[in-house]
């Protein structure tokens, strides 16, 4: 029997031995060693490789649009809602008991026209009105205008709370 062919039917045909002197087949020569796909490499990296890389970069490409998409507000709608009217200011002023800084916060009275009017006050004695303010340099009828919505002077409200205390109370 023979040793190559143990339990083939075909009987395997003779080898010629090679000549080393004779030159190798052409066919041996240039054709280079077959490859499979899994040897098939560019840049050390085989087509496995390059095949997950490039899905791996297509999704990252997707979530990165996805995600800029969203910072730029793509696909959500507007907000509406009503706001309140704005209000320069929410306060008002006792001119006897303001200090300089307080005058400062309303339009058109800067820090020298409010220590001004700290200074003519602690001078000539509290304002008895709103009006009483003009007595002040630097403010005219038109700046007194302006400012008089803040303002307020308290002397009403200190003559009803006096009276207020006075009243006696009905015996139960």
């Amino acid at each position: 029997m023979n040793d190559a062919g143990a339990g083939s039917s075909t009987p395997m045909p003779p080898r010629r031995p090679q000549d080393p002197d004779a030159p190798a087949a052409a066919s041996e020569l240039d054709a280079p060693a077959s490859l499979s796909d899994d040897e098939d490499t560019f840049l050390q990296w085989t087509r496995q490789d390059r095949w997950f890389l490039a899905v791996l970069a297509l999704a990252i490409v997707v979530l990165l649009g996805i995600h800029f998409a969203r910072l730029g507000g793509w696909g959500l709608k507007p907000l509406e809602f009503a706001r309140p009217e704005s209000r320069k200011y929410e306060f008002q002023l006792e001119v006897n008991g303001a200090t300089w800084v307080e005058w400062m916060q309303l339009e058109g009275i800067g820090e020298a026209t409010a220590r001004k009017i700290v200074a003519e006050r602690d001078a000539n004695g509290p304002f008895r009105s709103v009006d009483d303010v003009a007595r002040v340099k630097g403010i005219g009828p038109a700046t007194l205008e302006k400012i008089r919505p803040w303002l307020r002077h308290e002397s009403h409200a200190a003559e009803a709370a006096e009276e207020g205390s006075t009243m006696k109370t009905p015996a139960l």
